[in-house]
């Protein structure tokens, strides 16, 4: 959803113009398009061919309002010729109708849209900005269509059996690697060799890894403003310090003794959100260590709502893979509020697994009950301690 490297909301009129005045070619991720209607079945089906295709692709931005030139032969050239403008009556309602037919004409439902309306020499020009698919690709349900698209530089084009099973086996291979990524990176906490002063009796993790993780370092923290980072406040804490580092910007707590950090908050230059803590353990009555299973989930949530809040803010698109995982907790125990008793770890480590949020909206708690059933059972209960949303 870039045009020379600005976000499509962020693009203005000399933005446009330098497209003319440099005949900036159309490409997998730029289209020019000299009109723009979805009032009728056939338009509509084209347009959502159209974002269909770009978002199955590599993202990218449909330009309405543009005349391309002309060959020799009449045909469409790719280049930029004139603005030409289209015709807006209202644009709130606009907005809402390109949202509305692109998540109800969709599956899975293509979202966080930028639309960006601009007047230039008296014309409108509307651009739409297009995420690039990192899930499943989308595919278009309009009038029981049913069909994929991806775009090349001279446009888009039905995709074949082939190219469909290469898309989908893109996702499975971008989950490995995500579970790569979460696994490397706890052996290296748990070794000591990022944080050698960390106290690593008992510990707890949560992970947040955008789909397009792999793509690009998302956040230039040189230039993020700290309110943009407020909400990164570790777990089971009330204060916080902060540093940059070589991964980006991490707040964290220390022991009682200020000489261990407990907990941190980590959030790396290509996005990822790590959370970690020690101080979810404490001894209980018996003089077990335990942790306490209705403060577990509700503090797992918060923390994971915080995150989500921070990525928003840092613009880090979704869709996210959201897990836990618990390490060192051999005979640790559960202290589960439907019991008069309480249950150990049997594992010294619990890793579980990643769970795919498909938007900011989603509703956090219902996709991760089932990892939450799975750790009470690993005690012997039948599920989790409910938690009212």
């Amino acid at each position: 959803m870039y045009i020379l490297g600005i976000r499509a909301d962020k693009i203005r009129e000399a933005d446009i113009k330098r497209l003319l005045e440099h005949q900036i070619q159309e490409s997998s991720g730029l289209d020019y398009k000299k009109e723009f209607s979805i009032s009728r079945d056939k338009d509509k089906k084209e347009f959502l061919f159209d974002v269909s295709a770009m978002y199955n692709t590599d993202g990218g931005c449909l330009i309405y309002g543009i005349e391309e030139e002309k060959d020799a032969d009449g045909q469409n050239t790719g280049r930029p010729h004139e603005i030409t403008g289209i015709e807006i009556q209202n644009s709130d309602k606009l907005t809402q109708q390109i949202e509305d037919v692109v998540k109800n004409c969709t599956e899975p439902s293509i979202n966080q849209l930028l639309i960006n309306e601009l007047q230039i020499d008296g014309k409108t020009i509307l651009i739409l900005g297009i995420p690039k698919g990192l899930g499943l690709p989308a595919m278009v349900t309009f009038n029981q269509t049913n069909k994929f698209y991806k775009r090349r530089n001279s446009g888009k084009f039905a995709v074949d059996v082939y190219e469909l099973n290469n898309m989908f086996m893109q996702n499975q291979v971008l989950k490995e690697k995500a579970g790569s990524f979460r696994k490397e990176r706890i052996n290296a906490v748990l070794n000591r060799e990022s944080i050698p002063n960390l106290e690593i009796d008992h510990s707890f993790f949560i992970h947040i890894i955008p789909y397009g993780f792999l793509e690009y370092q998302i956040v230039d923290f040189s230039i993020v403003e700290k309110e943009r980072l407020l909400d990164m406040r570790p777990l089971y804490s009330h204060g916080s310090d902060q540093m940059y580092n070589i991964d980006g910007y991490a707040t964290f707590t220390t022991s009682s003794d200020r000489q261990k950090i407990s907990s941190y908050n980590q959030i790396f230059r290509n996005g990822v959100y790590e959370v970690y803590t020690s101080e979810m353990f404490f001894e209980n009555r018996k003089g077990n260590n335990a942790f306490d299973g209705r403060s577990m989930i509700k503090e797992t949530l918060d923390s994971i709502d915080r995150g989500l809040k921070v990525l928003n803010d840092l613009e880090v698109g979704p869709p996210f893979l959201v897990s836990f995982s618990f390490h060192n907790v051999l005979g640790n125990y559960l202290e589960n509020d439907r019991s008069t008793y309480n249950r150990a770890f049997k594992q010294n480590e619990l890793i579980f697994p990643m769970i795919l949020v498909p938007t900011y909206e989603s509703e956090i708690y219902s996709l991760l009950k089932p990892n939450f059933d799975i750790l009470w059972q690993s005690f012997g209960f039948a599920k989790s301690t409910e938690i009212k949303e």
